[in-house]
């Protein structure tokens, strides 16, 4: 059975938003230090940010697809780059 992207291990993040439904608030996850990771529909494709410091103006790095089948995929990268920018 294929894992869903609601299903991803957000490591040592805490889910503070969560919604199914396409539109650009769908998920954001707090991580220690300051890191949020962010991810919504905007327009025609799936944006997965990492901010540091509430600087939306310069995400920290950011994921786009417009496949919801890569949103899996991305989101587990997303997390290994948060969990070792806090390692350092």
């Amino acid at each position: 059975m294929r894992k869903s992207w609601q299903e991803v291990n957000f490591g040592s993040g805490k889910i503070a938003f969560l919604d199914d439904t396409r539109k650009e608030d769908m998920l954001q996850v707090e991580y220690p230090n300051r890191f949020l990771l962010d991810m919504g529909w905007y327009q025609d494709k799936y944006i997965i940010s990492i901010i540091q410091n509430f600087d939306w103006e310069h995400p920290f790095k950011q994921y786009t697809t417009p496949d919801r089948n890569q949103l899996v995929a991305l989101l587990i990268e997303a997390v290994c780059c948060v969990e070792h920018a806090l390692e350092l």
